[in-house]
Order: C-alpha cells, then structure tokens, then sequence
C-alpha cells in the first residue's frame, strides 16, 4: 500500500488539488449567489468557504443552512458532487496502484526465476570436446561464452519477449547480435554487472587487465575475463557505454575522454571508472589494455606508445621495463608462429591521442602500459579452438601473477 501511495503521489496529488480548488471557488461562487437573500447565514467569504468544506467534506454538519435561490441549489449540488469525488477519485487512484504492485510483484518473481534458470544455463556446455579442454585448462567454472536466442526458445521454452524483460531487469546478461558464417545471430553473453559501466574485479595483483571494448565487440569481454581468471589478474571492463550506441544514456566515450584529466567531473561512470583505476592498480604494477582489431595478418600488436611504423621499443613512453617487455614479445612471437599468423611493433597502430584513457593510467597508477591489439578472428574460432587460444594469450605474461 506504501508503495502504491508513492507511486500515485502525483496523480494523487493532482487530483486532490484541483477538486479543494473546485470546491474554494463554488464556494466563493456561493456567496454572491446567497448573501442578499441570506445575509446573516452567508456573512462574508469566510464563512462561505468553511460553509463549502464543513457540510461537504468534514460531514459535521454545522448549522442548518442551506442555499435558497435556485443557482445556489444547483452549486451547492455541484459543490456535494466534488465532495464525494475528494475521497472516491484518490480512493480509486490508490486502488490501480494497489493493483499494479501486486502485478509487479508477480513480474519481478517470474523475472528472478527466469535469471537463475539462465544463469544456471550459461554453467553447461553439452558438447564433449569444449567439457574436456576446459577441464584441462581448468576453466570449468568459467561461463559460456554465448547462448543463442534459438537455444533459449527451443531447447529452455523462454519466449524471447521474456529474454528481453529479463535483460531489462537483470545485470548479468546482455543481448548481442553476431555475425557467424554470414549469418546475423542474436543471442546472450553474460556479464554479471557490478558497475554501471561493466565490471570492476579487484584480486589483489600486480596485473591489471583493462578491456573497455566489448560494448562493441561480441565475445571480447568473455575472452578478456577468462584471461583475467587464468592469470588471477584485477580486470576492468566496459560493458554498456560507447559512442554508437542507440541509447542516449549509453552514449559516452570511455576511451576517449579529456574528463579523465579533471579534478573533479560531473559524470558519474567517468567518476567511477577513474576511481576503480585509482584503488586496484597497485603503484608500479602492469596494465594490458586490450584492443579489438580488425581480422588481419596480424595475431596481436604490441604498442607502447611509440610512433606508427617505430619497429622498437626504445621510443616508446609507456612500458619502462623493457626486459619484461620483450619477454611477453617473445613469448607472443612463439603463439604467432603456432597460429600462422604475425605479431608486430606499432605496425599499423601508434601513440595514442592525449585524451586516450592509457595516458591516464600511466599517469596517475605509474603502472607500465602496453596496449595489445589483438585479431577479432580468434574470438569466432570454434569453441576448443577459443579456449586454447584464451590459455595461450593468458601464457603471454604467466610471470606476473600472485
């Protein structure tokens, strides 16, 4: 009832508002109808007004008085009229309200219900091979990367109008379309929100990976976590916001953004995300921050934040550890050579813009930022394929976890 109340405090409000207004003007109206032909019981406006509201609305009665010339019969009947409507129409408004929080009581444990059978959906892969490497590279505890909206009709009996009720309620899964062999799929990635722009995992180590792409990137927010989980590493990433979203309250660049460079800003996920940075990179540590490339002859790239085209590391002004560094290169140059494909030194990519988030990191945590441009390709890959590729990046840089 509480509730209901509340919700209706407008309508209520309203209504309540313009029937005492009603009421004081028939009421003021009632004394230039009835004081020449009664003076001394309609005296003055005072007297009229509390008239109106103590026969109509308190019901105490007062004294016997009631109009005698016809206009001021017809208005003390429209006066009785809006006297009943001041408790009938909130007495109704209170009533619809009632009822819808009864009804959206029903819908919010139908839509619980519906995002634990999901959830638990997401804990099950029924195909042998993708069981067994996962068990292998112990990511058994891992999510599927995706559930196709046909799986969910067919194989759970969920409609898809209550997939989108769900997505709308819940914060762990969000709708994604995909293009697969040439075919526009749509279907859910889970992603378990703990921020208002995606999520925020603090474990404690050295290794940060950042992935602010996978608003944009269909499974690359699944393949940056599960390398995050390998490596036990703390894990940053942008799941709602980006600046060809159709959403107005989505729209805003978290790559790009001189804001981050404020004392104070008034975003609120801008506030956030600088925050998070702030408190789960430990000083000196080492930040990956993941990029989506395009499907091209390159496995990864590696950028420091030299020039476009600067074959070395030397000019770079983002990773000062160079030992390091070309330890993860070298490393990365044995994965290329397995998967036929290459790995470079800014060959395509180069220093970022000076409002680009990395500037910031490097700033303000003194971490060491390499910025690993890595081949959408591999996120399509067949499901053991994945997998394996997921351990193999995430053997990159074994050595840096806790």
């Amino acid at each position: 009832m509480i509730k209901a109340i509340k919700n209706k405090q407008t309508e209520l409000t309203v209504s309540l508002g313009m029937i005492l207004l009603l009421i004081i003007i028939a009421s003021v109206l009632m004394y230039f109808l009835e004081h020449d032909a009664q003076p001394k019981s309609f005296e003055n406006l005072y007297t009229s007004l509390w008239w109106g509201i103590d026969k109509y609305l308190t019901s105490t009665g007062g004294e016997d008085i009631n109009p005698i010339t016809p206009a001021g019969k017809f208005l003390s009947g429209l006066i009785a009229i809006l006297g009943v409507g001041m408790f009938a129409l909130p007495a109704g408004i209170i009533a619809s309200g009632f009822i819808e929080e009864i009804e959206n009581d029903k819908l919010l444990k139908k839509l619980t219900e519906l995002e634990l059978k999901l959830e638990n959906a997401f804990s099950v892969e029924y195909l042998a091979p993708v069981i067994k490497i996962k068990r292998e590279l112990n990511l058994s505890h891992l999510p599927r990367k995706w559930l196709s909206i046909s799986d969910i009709k067919y194989k759970m009996g969920i409609s898809e109008s209550s997939v989108l009720q769900v997505c709308e309620f819940s914060k762990k899964f969000k709708i994604t379309n995909v293009n697969l062999d040439g075919i526009n799929t749509v279907g859910l990635e889970y992603i378990n929100l703990n921020r208002t722009y995606g999520q925020c995992i603090n474990r404690g180590s050295k290794l940060t990976i950042v992935n602010l792409y996978p608003f944009t990137q269909p499974f690359f927010g699944h393949f940056g976590f599960a390398i995050s989980e390998l490596l036990q590493a703390n894990y940053i990433s942008n799941e709602k916001f980006g600046q060809s979203t159709l959403l107005e309250e989505y729209r805003l660049n978290l790559i790009n953004n001189k804001n981050y460079f404020e004392e104070s800003i008034s975003e609120n996920t801008l506030k956030e995300i600088k925050n998070d940075i702030s408190s789960i990179m430990p000083e000196n540590g080492v930040c990956i921050f993941m990029v989506n490339a395009g499907n091209n002859d390159y496995l990864m790239q590696f950028n420091i934040g030299a020039e476009k085209g600067d074959t070395s590391f030397e000019n770079g002004i983002y990773f000062s550890d160079l030992k390091k560094l070309n330890q993860y290169f070298n490393n990365a140059k044995l994965l290329s050579e397995k998967y036929g494909k290459s790995i470079a030194k800014h060959a395509t990519v180069g220093k970022p813009e000076e409002d680009h988030i990395a500037n910031f990191i490097h700033k303000e945590t003194k971490n060491d930022v390499l910025l690993l441009h890595i081949n959408v390709s591999i996120l399509k890959a067949n499901m053991v394929e994945y997998y394996q590729c997921i351990s193999d990046f995430a053997s990159i840089f074994k050595d840096e976890t806790i």
